[in-house]
């Protein structure tokens, strides 16, 4: 992606993987860049590839399901599930709806599945690819503009990825080296597929973003287009509030007065306790700088980064201000 990036550029092409390591934020991510999509008047579908379902929670929806839902005014999300996936399949490909249900069973599909590695993640990988050509095995059409990822952890990540490529080359012929070969083209194809990585500023999560990015590029030919970093403390106090602990100082003389202003008194506790806090943040602040520094170098694409969030949890509203984030950087790169 070209470092001078447009919010346009950004949400271009049409399928983005959001790539990382596990407790990174990509599902957060993944909601917020839906946002942005759905802001710029695109229908988007937020997938999510396991069981856990934790993006409809961010925006105050109920559990998912494995046919698209609604979440939010232009934001759709949906959890693909392999025994539902491996019907759809049956139905779609080869119209066998009634033996279908016989042959999805869970313990049908983890038999099959162990029987023949990587099953699991073609049929994820073929929902999206269902998504994008807007079939579906009940005849429904969604025409999404935008259909965003979120993958498996860094660990699961490049074999979900390279999945069909390994059957591509196991399988010489007949309908299932077609099929996955189509699924191949579609995430190397950089006019339909983009992947993202994201990161936090810290060793072994920016170690995990570089190699991630590497396999991105030298393993999977999959394009990349934007690392977001999330989790980076904000400059709310400045130096002033780090020379306050001496006492009788002007800085501390100023922060009574302007404490005063909004009705709030000050005593020494307070502004101690304010000078440690400042240290803490300027501590943590040094700390992440350095790893950024260390992602600059590993990796060619630009950076986002999206602060640390002050709050219990996260909903929609943190999504919105995440959104926010992502847009105006985009503007201003």
């Amino acid at each position: 992606m070209n470092p001078d990036m447009s919010v346009d550029e950004l949400l271009n092409p049409r399928i983005h993987i959001v790539c990382g390591k596990g407790g990174v934020g990509k599902t957060t991510v993944s909601a917020a860049l839906a946002l942005v999509a759905a802001r710029h008047g695109r229908k988007v579908c937020v997938v999510e590839v396991d069981r856990r379902g934790s993006l409809p929670k961010l925006f105050g929806a109920k559990s998912p399901s494995y046919e698209p839902s609604e979440l939010s005014p232009g934001v759709w999300g949906l959890n693909v599930l392999q025994e539902e996936a491996l019907a759809e399949y049956l139905n779609v490909q080869y119209h066998m709806q009634r033996i279908s249900r016989v042959l999805t069973s869970s313990h049908f599909v983890d038999y099959i599945t162990i029987a023949a590695p990587g099953l699991k993640d073609i049929l994820v990988l073929g929902k999206i690819w269902y998504l994008e050509q807007d079939r579906s095995a009940d005849g429904k059409h969604y025409d999404f503009d935008t259909i965003i990822v979120d993958a498996p952890a860094a660990g699961h990540m490049a074999a979900f990825l390279s999945a069909p490529m390994g059957l591509s080359d196991a399988v010489q012929v007949g309908p299932i080296r077609r099929q996955s070969d189509w699924l191949v083209e579609m995430l190397q194809d950089t006019a339909r597929t983009v992947a993202h990585v994201v990161a936090m500023a810290e060793e072994m999560p920016v170690a995990e973003t570089v190699a991630t990015s590497a396999a991105l590029h030298d393993r999977l030919h999959i394009a990349q287009g934007a690392a977001f970093v999330n989790g980076l403390y904000p400059k709310i106090v400045g130096a002033s509030a780090e020379r306050a602990v001496e006492d009788g100082s002007e800085a501390r003389d100023g922060l009574i007065r302007a404490g005063a202003l909004v009705n709030l008194t000050l005593d020494d506790g307070d502004l101690d306790a304010l000078a440690d806090y400042a240290r803490f943040l300027s501590s943590r602040r040094k700390i992440q700088a350095r790893h950024l520094r260390a992602l600059r170098k590993g990796i060619d694409q630009p950076i986002l980064k999206l602060p640390f969030l002050f709050s219990s949890g996260i909903a929609l509203p943190e999504i919105e201000m995440l959104a926010d984030d992502i847009e105006q950087q985009a503007l201003e790169l």
